[in-house]
């Protein structure tokens, strides 16, 4: 009898065992997984991933871009995606605190909230087609909720014109009254009453007068911001969201100092 009950004893010493070696394989587990999930959710300087291309990799050339992607349309003029498919991070649409503009007609599939897989994921559906997001902007009911265009990429990415047209304007300004920045504002040449302001530039290669041609001419190189500055678009990247922006503006008198 003393024999059984010992036996038992250790049999429910060994269960206990069992037990607290799972629970810790379990726990190990979970703590590599968060950890993974951190990783890539915590912004950084260069993206954790960046579709098909290291970040590390230039684009290929300074020749035009390769694939003709049309992003969204104003008034029936396309918008091409003006850099690299490879070093694109995410595409969002937002509303911007002028009532002058021009809102865009996005394109390609819209994602509601991104999961950290669509953060890290390849931004283009299977056809070539991008997937895009609708974000929260400074303009409040003073602009429709597609008035801004934010172009997610890799700081020094080759920035092409994203439509035909003439350049109206090559001006610096400080971005939030403190950090220099450029804009290269493009006349549309299939409406020339419409001007697509293009932001967030350095190196800029164009000047005043010069003709553009959609997805050919480069305008010049995506700038990195101040790792300061807390960047909307990073909430569906893996990086901490620099972009290039665009925004259209139907040209009327009082738009000569903007």
């Amino acid at each position: 009898m003393h024999s059984l009950t010992s036996e038992r004893r250790r049999a429910g010493r060994r269960r206990q065992i069992r037990r607290r070696r799972v629970a810790a394989v379990s726990l190990i587990i979970t703590l590599v997984v968060l950890a993974i999930a951190i990783a890539y959710a915590w912004p950084a300087r260069t993206p954790a991933r960046v579709p098909k291309v290291a970040a590390a990799t230039p684009f290929l050339s300074a020749e035009g871009v390769r694939h003709r992607i049309v992003v969204a349309r104003v008034e029936a003029i396309d918008v091409l995606l003006p850099l690299a498919q490879q070093q694109t991070t995410a595409i969002a649409f937002h509303p911007v605190d002028n009532g002058n503009t021009v809102p865009f007609s996005p394109l390609g599939e819209r994602v509601d909230s991104p999961t950290l897989a669509e953060k890290v994921a390849d931004i283009f559906t299977g056809g070539g087609g991008p997937r895009y997001y609708l974000m929260p902007g400074d303009g409040g009911d003073g602009s429709s909720s597609t008035s801004g265009l934010d172009i997610g990429a890799v700081p020094g990415t080759f920035v092409y014109s994203p439509a035909d047209g003439h350049v109206a304007a090559v001006k610096p300004y400080d971005l939030l009254g403190r950090y220099a920045d450029y804009e290269v504002d493009i006349q549309l040449a299939d409406d020339p009453s419409l001007l697509l302001v293009v932001t967030h530039l350095k190196k800029l290669r164009v000047k005043i007068g010069d003709d553009v041609r959609a997805g050919q001419t480069l305008l010049g190189r995506l700038r990195g911001f101040p790792t300061a500055m807390q960047q909307d678009l990073r909430q569906y990247t893996a990086d901490a969201g620099d972009h290039l922006q665009l925004v259209v503006l139907r040209i009327t008198p009082n738009l000569a100092g903007f």
